[in-house]
């Protein structure tokens, strides 16, 4: 993978969550707005080897933290999310829009309460996010996963790095 571009794209991703862009298209006064994150998450750990996956996962929780307001939670939660979804590699392929949908869905709501749980822990805060507000994010993540999906398949093409010919240094220097 080159590792470069992958950490501009999520950086570049990590400006558009902290900023105020993605209020444009908010509802209820832009608390409940897709997460660009969560579908890299998903993305990145069902299309690398799980070795890099892993990495990917935690790559991506540690952008969320940065445009988060607490440091740590989305970087253990995106982490194990995406380590369990890199395990199920071979059981899902996400061709399907609806299939996309459901498992954005499903890791979205994981990574959404787990960390809120952690940062309540964490800051003792008293006033957490209403479930209501994270359902929807969940929501509306899920419904923006299957229109930003195929923009990331032809960003994968230029991340991967092609693989040499089997046998193509024992060529090199012996024609």
């Amino acid at each position: 993978m080159r590792w470069f571009f992958f950490i501009l794209l999520i950086l570049a991703a990590a400006i558009l969550e902290a900023g105020n862009l993605l209020n444009l298209i908010a509802f209820s006064q832009g608390q409940i707005r897709p997460s660009v994150l969560t579908i890299l998450l998903v993305f990145f750990s069902l299309r690398g080897r799980p070795e890099q996956a892993v990495a990917c996962s935690f790559a991506v929780g540690f952008a969320a933290d940065l445009a988060g307001s607490v440091m740590g939670p989305h970087t253990i939660c995106f982490g194990l999310i995406g380590s369990i979804l890199s395990q199920t590699q071979g059981m899902l392929t996400l061709r399907r829009p609806a299939y996309q949908v459901a498992v954005v869905l499903v890791a979205s709501l994981l990574a959404a309460l787990s960390s809120q749980w952690l940062a309540l822990l964490k800051t003792a805060q008293q006033t957490p996010v209403p479930f209501t507000v994270l359902a929807g994010s969940a929501l509306y993540t899920a419904a923006v996963a299957p229109v930003l999906w195929p923009l990331l398949n032809l960003l994968w093409k230029s991340l991967i790095k092609p693989r040499s010919p089997r046998g193509a240094r024992d060529r090199i220097g012996h024609v």
